[in-house]
């Protein structure tokens, strides 16, 4: 495998955590706002920043296509080809995010342009994850693939909100809307995370009843794998337990410093979904055909 593949998986993280972090900003700040809060400095700095995450996964795309020149080619075969899609609804999700932080820097309403820049951005993840679900290997053609994606969407999508709060704005962080938002992001990460774990039988029962290559698969992720694939959940599991916990125990700490537990339990869930991307090209094997 794997030279050629660290890109992608950059590429398809950094993706997922721009396009989920987008999402939940406007999400809160739309509630934010009916709430009384209005002075929301997190809001430009968080989009510059995402701008900059998008712009970095789009460059990673380039190690794997090779080149600029490579990339214009692909694109031109939207009619036909995913990998097309791809690059034209993350090119297209960088430039709504750059017109997203101009209009909220000359405090023009974000109604339609956010609703439209976050579509643009699920369109991203949709057309990713589609790349692989419409290829020959049996462990990626498998609806696991878009929950995985999605999933990790809204995992880094709590998790990305969370720290441009943190990083922007982190005396809001004790007040009560910002409080209650932030439980609900963590409660709809934490649903992100059973939903994948629901799959994860009937994927692996799937494999396990399909051909030579879902089975070379299957023992990729058994045979030399299987204590990394465990690891990846009870990280991400542990790491989500330790946030939904904070917001009730450690509020007005985390307002004014944040906690040693809470980077830690970022990190855990950070290496986690790193692994099971990690994971998930380790065991792309296709079948043989003819």
């Amino acid at each position: 495998m794997f030279a050629q593949e660290w890109p992608l998986i950059f590429f398809t993280l950094l993706g997922q955590f721009a396009a989920g972090t987008f999402i939940f900003m406007m999400i809160a700040r739309y509630q934010l706002k009916t709430r009384g809060m209005t002075d929301m400095k997190w809001v430009s700095k968080g989009l510059v920043s995402l701008i900059g995450i998008m712009g970095v996964a789009i460059i990673l795309s380039m190690f794997h296509l090779g080149s600029v020149s490579n990339a214009i080619y692909t694109v031109m075969n939207l009619g036909s080809s995913w990998l097309s899609r791809e690059i034209l609804f993350a090119g297209l999700f960088l430039g709504m995010l750059v017109l997203t932080y101009l209009m909220e820097r000359i405090n023009k309403p974000l109604g339609i342009v956010s609703i439209v820049t976050g579509v643009v951005g699920a369109g991203a993840v949709f057309t990713m994850a589609s790349v692989y679900a419409t290829t020959i290997i049996p462990a990626w053609t498998h609806l696991n693939t878009y929950v995985g994606f999605f999933g990790t969407m809204i995992v880094f999508g709590a998790i990305g909100y969370g720290m441009m709060v943190a990083l922007f704005d982190r005396p809001s962080m004790a007040k009560e809307p910002y409080v209650l938002f932030m439980k609900k992001a963590a409660f709809a990460a934490a649903a992100a995370i059973v939903v994948q774990l629901v799959m994860v039988p009937v994927y692996l029962t799937g494999l396990a009843g399909g051909g030579p290559a879902a089975q070379s698969s299957l023992a990729v992720l058994f045979d030399g794998n299987v204590w990394l694939m465990v690891s990846r959940w009870l990280l991400t599991i542990v790491g989500g337990a330790l946030i939904v916990v904070s917001f009730y125990k450690a509020r007005e700490q985390v307002a004014t410093k944040i906690p040693a537990f809470i980077y830690v339990a970022v990190g855990f869930i950070l290496v986690g979904e790193f692994a099971g991307r990690y994971l998930f090209y380790l065991s792309g094997i296709p079948m043989n055909i003819g």
